[in-house]
């Protein structure tokens, strides 16, 4: 039904006011106070803050936090066949323990491990793929690619059972957790040296120039080999996983990676959630969005600004009939969404963590989920409730419009020396 002006006191969708911060209070910073700029980041990256040797307070707090999770950080390694007799290249990165299936291990890491380089949609066969998996008591082990998903950039190789590798829990955070800079530690291990590495920085107000919403930004200044580890807090919460871009460090928010590991257990694939809806975070927008918003209604705590929405594209009718059915109670761009089920949104990485759990409840009921949305209108000041339809993402041209595309840097490559050496050395120059 159309959404009209409601009477409702306003306070009862003020849920919002128990934060424990403002966050449009960072909503008004400037860019350059939120996150500095990459030349300032990696001028910082200079001083004791990467010495994980630093001895001060938040040094040896950064050097513990990585010493809980170490044994559970693990090296991986790719090695594709070379065509016409060239050598097989082999790309590096870094995975976690996150799970004992059965008679495996389950290590959660980059897609990035797996895919062609230039083609974002494919993957190497598992046939010229050889994975390598060095543990943290040097130990290198056969893995196997078992479930991966290009739209999130993650995937899960498995190895035989080790039961001396302890799991690493992914647990959401509180959801106002990233609305203010704190320090965080990049972890990875090393397959060259076989080390522990780590790199310390600030998760900072930005957005990342990857096209996945969900992304936010660290200030750690890594390397290829941090793809797909860890990115923790000095409390030893685990925040998120690395990626790499050409200058910033994005990474996916653990309740993110979190509701992609439920899927791959409970599914094996992710259920990709359909709400033909796509947004960014009031508090990452530009200070003359903001005050336009400002200007037009009662400044809004936290929400979701809509900036595209699909609905019943005339060219998926005659095959796909479930989006034709499916409707944003009358929700448009520039429309706010403020509450999910009376939870405050601050982030698209919280609503997407949302949906994935919700898609878990279609699956099993095999219907869509109604979601109940509180809506802002800053055109005209109007607020209401809309009833939202999560069912999974049709194939085709809804498929392609939403579809995270990652634009990935070149990587490093590595590359096999004469097996008298057995060692790794880094050719990419």
């Amino acid at each position: 039904m159309p959404p009209t002006k409601t009477s409702r006191v306003e306070e009862e969708h003020q849920d919002e006011d128990q934060a424990p911060c403002d966050p449009w209070t960072y909503c008004c910073q400037s860019d350059s106070e939120s996150c500095p700029t990459p030349a300032a980041a990696a001028a910082a990256a200079n001083d004791s803050e990467d010495d994980p040797e630093d001895l001060t307070e938040e040094g040896l707090k950064a050097r513990n936090a990585v010493l809980a999770v170490s044994k559970s950080v693990v090296a991986l390694a790719a090695s594709i066949v070379g065509a016409d007799g060239d050598p097989p290249s082999t790309l590096a990165c870094t995975g976690t323990v996150v799970s004992h299936e059965d008679s495996a291990t389950w290590i959660l890491t980059s897609a990035t491990l797996i895919r062609k380089q230039g083609i974002n949609t494919e993957v190497h066969e598992a046939s010229i793929a050889k994975i390598e998996v060095l543990l943290h008591n040097k130990k290198v082990v056969n893995g196997q690619l078992l479930m991966y998903d290009l739209q999130y950039n993650v995937a899960v190789v498995s190895i035989d059972i080790q039961a001396n590798l302890p799991v690493v829990v992914l647990s959401d955070l509180p959801e106002s957790y990233f609305l203010t800079p704190s320090p965080v530690v990049a972890i990875a291990r090393k397959f060259e040296s076989q080390s522990l590495q780590m790199k310390r920085g600030n998760t900072c107000r930005t957005v990342s120039d990857l096209d996945c919403n969900e992304l936010m930004i660290s200030t750690c200044q890594i390397e290829q080999v941090f793809i797909g580890g860890l990115l923790i807090d000095l409390e030893e919460k685990i925040v998120g996983m690395n990626f790499i871009d050409d200058e910033t460090t994005p990474f996916l928010p653990v309740q993110v990676v979190r509701g992609c590991l439920t899927h791959f257990k409970k599914f094996r694939e992710i259920k990709q959630p359909w709400l033909g809806i796509r947004g960014r975070a009031l508090h990452v927008l530009e200070l003359a969005k903001l005050e336009k918003i400002c200007h037009r209604c009662p400044k809004p705590h936290s929400g979701i600004l809509v900036d595209m929405v699909l609905i019943q594209p005339p060219s998926l009718k005659p095959t796909i009939p479930e989006a034709s059915r499916a409707n944003c109670e009358g929700v448009e761009v520039g429309d706010i969404l403020n509450q999910l089920d009376g939870v405050v949104l601050h982030s698209p990485g919280q609503l997407t963590a949302m949906l994935l759990d919700k898609m878990v409840v279609a699956m099993d009921t095999r219907k869509p989920v109604v979601i109940k949305a509180f809506v802002r209108r800053p055109r005209d000041g109007m607020t209401f409730d809309a009833d939202l339809k999560v069912m999974e993402r049709p194939p085709g041209e809804c498929d392609l419009l939403f579809k995270n595309r990652w634009t990935l840097p070149q990587p490093e490559m590595y590359y096999w020396v004469p097996a008298e050496t057995g060692e790794w050395v880094d050719e990419s120059d």
